[in-house]
């Protein structure tokens, strides 16, 4: 796979392939592409990549996609994307079973950091994480509680804490005298991956439930003040409107 680079949309140096960045990539690029990693890391081209290119009206010969006799006349849009699985896929096969090197390489990223998306994939798919949250009242950095799902283990009276950093869940503990703060924790992550996974997943939790939260306040609140002036403005000319001529005639008479 050539090494090549090009500026990003924002003036920054990122690798590119055949001359395009990944967002730039057409139909018969993403399938090119596919047959290359294919050929990277098997030797071959595989069976599951052939029928995605065939399918597309595609053949693949002397390490080339190229189209089907007439497809060019047929309308079809070379800018017709892959489907989701086949996305999905590709991107499971890159994160699981690639080589460290291609990797990095594919994503646009150091050694170090490839293997720490690699074994903290690995880790999601082993041992998942759940987390729910309940706002408060902010009172100084604490900011909510949330109960953590690790696994099937449900821990309840996590910290939901706005520090200098952002957001991050601080361990659930309990009133401890004999300790410097006066409280002692009563769960320990000694792990920093899981440590990060639960605050990133205390994050997206936090938000999710403000978001609800305002969506039920702005449901049950009531109207202001000048649209309930304005609504019983328009009611009140409904009514007069109502009001049969006939019966205003009468009451003028009946008021002489």
């Amino acid at each position: 796979m050539p090494r090549r680079y090009k500026l990003g949309p924002e003036g920054e140096m990122r690798r590119a392939w055949g001359g395009k960045l990944p967002e730039e990539f057409d139909q018969r690029d993403m399938l090119a592409f596919m047959a290359e990693t294919d050929l990277q890391l098997q030797g071959a081209v595989s069976a599951e990549t052939l029928s995605a290119i065939n399918a597309a009206g595609y053949d693949y010969e002397g390490g080339a996609v190229i189209p089907t006799p007439g497809k060019e006349e047929t309308g079809l849009s070379k800018d017709v994307i892959l489907t989701p699985e086949q996305i999905a896929a590709e991107e499971r096969r890159w994160l699981f079973e690639a080589p460290i090197a291609e990797l990095a390489e594919v994503k646009g990223v150091t050694i170090d950091e490839a293997v720490k998306m690699r074994t903290d994939a690995m880790l999601k798919e082993a041992v998942p994480i759940e987390v729910s949250v309940r706002p408060i009242e902010p009172q100084g950095k604490l900011i909510g509680f949330a109960s953590v799902n690790i696994g099937g283990v449900v821990v309840d009276d996590f910290k939901v804490v706005n520090g200098q950093n952002g957001i991050f869940l601080g361990a659930p503990s309990k009133p401890d005298p004999t300790s410097r703060t006066g409280y002692r924790a009563t769960v320990r992550i000694n792990d920093r991956a899981t440590q990060e996974r639960l605050n990133a997943a205390g994050v997206e939790a936090y938000h999710s439930a403000v978001e609800k939260l305002i969506a039920r306040a702005e449901a049950v609140r009531p109207a202001p003040i000048r649209e309930q002036m304005d609504k019983a403005g328009k009611e009140a000319a409904q009514k007069n409107a109502a009001r049969s001529a006939p019966a205003k005639g009468k009451e003028g008479r009946d008021g002489r």
